[in-house]
């Protein structure tokens, strides 16, 4: 292959990789500017953190000493700035220019989709700015990158072209990683020595930014320990986006490249690929003292970048001029001891049955029975049936639950719906571990933190409790100091104070009325404890899926579907509390939907034209495997 050729190949599959990459830190550094504190905005670390993971600090310093220049400008630099050598869509600019001139070697279907992004980001560029515009031009950059890889992966036969593409994709994915754990390293420095503990937010970003969240949780405790993430991110065989993966396959190219023979034009490359091999083989990240943590990061992105250059130098492949500037690292705190995640798979069968008095018809409804996906629970397969026959349609509401809604044209007098769902969950006890750090303290406090959370803050007719019973409650367990320590408390304090009693309430029994019986079902109890978490501003809202019980259990509330609430922790997201039984909402805890109360995650909502009728409600849940 002639070098000018493999040259676009190998620049066009970093430029790919690198769109994705600094769009999905652009995209995790949105979701921060909403969930952070307004004391960090001031303060300008998360500018710092974005712009030295995707551009450079002189270019950041260039934006900050321009008065002019506010968040908007600071955004469309690194999202569309010409001059911005790694904005996205010079990126993708200089892909598609790439691919243009290789067009041969690649399926046409490739170029086609990457045009298209080309033309999409041009006129995305031209239109008013809006955060909402940003986000919907990053998601659609995304798919178009990962788009773009699956095409490779199924179009290309495994040639000198295939091998090009795939080690400027892996040595792209180990740089950035690299570079991404140098910067938060350094940018945690602060937080570690101002107070005794880790930075959840800092570590929990640096995983998002690389697509590892999820991997992250289905072998590790959710918890951000520093040591534990960048084992994971450095030394994961497995994780396609570590830096060990990414290494161990572009070795393994290069000797398909070369038939696994060293020649003298070769030898210094592999000389490189073997330092990088041995720095794995000889060094335990968990045994690193702060110091040598910090040795060892900053000479291991050297090298990263120092593979990249020598693979050019070997191929005759040209080299950009502009190189970011490494980024120092700082001390990391020793790990703490963490026991496995469990993980489970459930088959879920939900029936409601409709009795009518008389004849029905015009009958309209809306069905939550399908369970949600998320980083720690999946849904594997979910069926709905009706009787009499309908066509579903589904959609999703303002509180990302899914929704399916039918029509009944037919007389009848008797609906039956059957959902069933195949689940896998996978989540561990960690709340009682969470050390409340002066950095989530000012999240909590900041109007921006509560703006965002408005809906969840305020009570509900189903939430709502007297000035009086909130009296009752702190002269029992005290003031809130500590959000986190005080749903853990109130939790407690619900589940010794009431008696779990189907025959007390009924649906629509409200909070204030439940207090004062200190019995109920699920329901009754998630809306007492919502009603008093709002009333301390703690974000919580209002969880409805099904628990498993299985024997010899001292769990309640698997009759039909089970309540429980989820509290927004700063920089940990949303944690389930089961006050009827004292839990976490662990995996044994199947979630369905989540609202401000029971009114808005209803199972089976609808309106018809007919008599009365009589509802029967039957639920099984079943254990799989574990």
């Amino acid at each position: 292959m002639l070098s000018r050729v493999a040259d676009s190949l190998y620049w066009m599959a970093r430029n790919i990789e690198r769109t994705e990459l600094n769009t999905r830190i652009l995209d995790v550094h949105l979701t921060q500017m909403v969930e952070t504190s307004s004391e960090d905005l001031l303060d300008g670390k998360h500018w710092k953190i974005l712009f030295e993971s995707c551009s450079t600090k002189e270019e950041l310093e260039e934006l900050k000493n321009n008065p002019e220049a506010h968040d908007e400008e600071y955004l469309r630099f690194l999202a569309f700035d010409s001059d911005n050598e790694n904005s996205i869509f010079s990126c993708i600019r200089v892909a598609r220019e790439n691919a243009r001139i290789s067009r041969d070697h690649l399926p046409n279907e490739l170029f086609e989709i990457w045009n298209d992004l080309y033309l999409f980001t041009h006129q995305a560029e031209q239109e008013q700015f809006s955060i909402h515009k940003l986000r919907a031009f990053l998601r659609n950059v995304k798919v178009t990158a990962l788009t773009a890889q699956g095409i490779i992966e199924s179009g290309m036969s495994r040639s000198v072209a295939y091998r090009m593409i795939k080690i400027g994709k892996w040595l792209e994915r180990a740089e950035k990683t690299a570079r991404i754990l140098n910067v938060v390293c350094e940018q945690t420095r602060e937080t570690q020595l101002s107070y005794k503990g880790d930075d959840y937010y800092a570590w929990l970003s640096a995983l998002r930014m690389l697509n590892g969240y999820e991997a992250y949780l289905k072998v590790n405790r959710p918890k951000m320990d520093p040591k534990t993430i960048l084992t994971f991110l450095i030394a994961d065989e497995s994780f396609p986006r570590s830096i060990h993966y990414n290494m161990n396959h572009v070795r393994a190219a290069v000797d398909i490249l070369e038939n696994a023979k060293i020649a003298h034009y070769s030898s210094e490359l592999y000389y490189a690929l073997e330092s990088l091999k041995n720095d794995f083989d000889e060094i335990s990240i968990q045994e690193l003292n702060s110091d040598d943590m910090l040795a060892f990061l900053n000479q291991f992105q050297n090298k990263c970048n120092a593979v990249g250059q020598i693979f050019s130098k070997t191929y005759y492949l040209i080299e950009p001029v502009a190189k970011q500037e490494q980024t120092q690292i700082v001390g990391i705190p020793q790990q703490l001891n963490f026991e496995k995640a469990s993980s489970m798979k459930y088959k879920i069968e939900h029936t409601n049955i409709f009795e009518y008095d008389s004849w029905v018809d015009q009958s309209m409804n809306s069905i939550r029975l399908k369970p949600r996906t998320d980083e720690c629970q999946r849904l594997l397969s979910y069926r709905t049936d009706i009787s009499p026959v309908a066509l579903t349609k589904e959609h999703v509401d303002i509180w990302g639950n899914n929704v399916e809604s039918f029509f009944i044209a037919d007389h009848h007098k008797h609906l039956e719906v059957k959902a069933t769902s195949v689940v896998s969950i996978q989540k561990s006890p960690w709340i009682h571990r969470i050390d409340y750090s002066p950095e989530m303290h000012a999240i909590f406090h900041s109007d921006l933190f509560r703006s965002h959370y408005l809906a969840y803050l305020s009570n509900t007719a189903y939430t709502y409790l007297t000035p009086e019973q909130i009296e009752v409650v702190d002269s029992d367990i005290g003031q809130m100091a500590n959000p986190v320590q005080y749903a853990i408390d109130v939790m407690g304090y619900l589940y010794n104070r009431f008696t779990y009693d189907g025959s007390s309430t009924n649906v629509s029994t409200k909070a204030l009325e439940s207090f004062d019986l200190k019995k109920g079902v699920c329901q009754d109890i998630a809306h007492v404890m919502l009603g008093i978490l709002r009333t301390k501003h703690i974000p919580a809202r209002y969880v409805s899926g099904y628990l498993y019980v299985g024997e010899n259990s001292a769990l309640v509330g698997d009759a039909a579907s089970h309540a429980w609430i989820e509290v927004m922790v700063p920089g940990i997201g949303w944690v389930g509390l089961d006050p009827t039984n004292n839990v976490e909402s662990l995996e044994n805890h199947i979630r369905v939907g989540v609202g401000r109360d029971y009114g808005d995650v209803s199972p089976v909502q609808g309106v018809y034209r007919g008599g009365s009728h009589k509802l029967d409600v039957k639920v099984s849940v079943s254990l799989i495997e574990q």
